[in-house]
């Protein structure tokens, strides 16, 4: 069905951050207003999106998801955000990535789903020599399971490609409203063919939505 559908071909980043805050600086609630302020503007100079996550994994505590219309808009936000906040962002991540979809709304605000998950993807060199009709049957098994699985509920999922434009083929993203659920999905779907074809899908990045954004 999809394919009778003309895609949109939207540019996806995904930055995360270690803050430094000091004391007598700008707060961490000040800043993530400010930020949003930033993605307000920006969307001025075309389609732009930018949503916020506070996390506790790894060297991360803030985590920036954002999708635009063109790769310029992505650079113009970005070189504006480090201008104005880069005494207090160190970028500790980043990813670069297209994601194809028939409809933009797809996209729009969900107040149900407050958890995000990423991380990226790289799958076997061998995959790829596969005959076409043998990795739509896998993916096929893979997508079914997911679908079929009594916890996959208000869990939306972004596939987007990185193929020559950053590390890895793939950067996967996640707005979920449970990750109890999501766990589980994610525990389900190991039982797929489609594992055998993964040899990265790390390192994973969780957050929950900045509440006044």
């Amino acid at each position: 069905m999809v394919g009778r559908f003309k895609m949109e071909e939207l540019f996806v980043s995904l930055h995360c951050f270690k803050l430094c805050l000091n004391d007598g600086e700008i707060s961490r609630k000040e800043l993530t207003e400010r930020i949003n302020e930033l993605a307000k503007k920006t969307a001025n100079e075309g389609m732009f999106i930018s949503r916020q996550y506070f996390s506790i994994k790894r060297n991360v505590d803030l985590i920036l998801f954002n999708i635009a219309g063109s790769f310029d808009i992505l650079l113009s936000f970005k070189q504006n955000l480090i201008e104005l906040f880069g005494n207090v962002l160190n970028e500790t991540y980043s990813y670069l990535s297209i994601y194809e979809h028939p409809n933009a709304s797809y996209m729009k605000e969900d107040s149900r789903l407050k958890y995000f998950v990423a991380y990226p993807v790289k799958k076997d060199p061998k995959w790829y020599l596969l005959e076409e009709k043998e990795q739509n049957r896998i993916t096929k098994e893979h997508v079914n399971l997911a679908v079929s699985d009594s916890n996959n509920e208000n869990i939306r999922s972004y596939t987007t490609y990185s193929f020559a434009i950053d590390d890895h083929e793939f950067l996967v993203m996640y707005e979920v409203e449970s990750l109890v659920k999501w766990m589980k999905v994610a525990r389900d779907l190991r039982k797929a063919e489609a594992r055998n074809w993964i040899i990265v899908e790390s390192p994973v990045f969780v957050g929950k939505k900045v509440e006044n954004v």
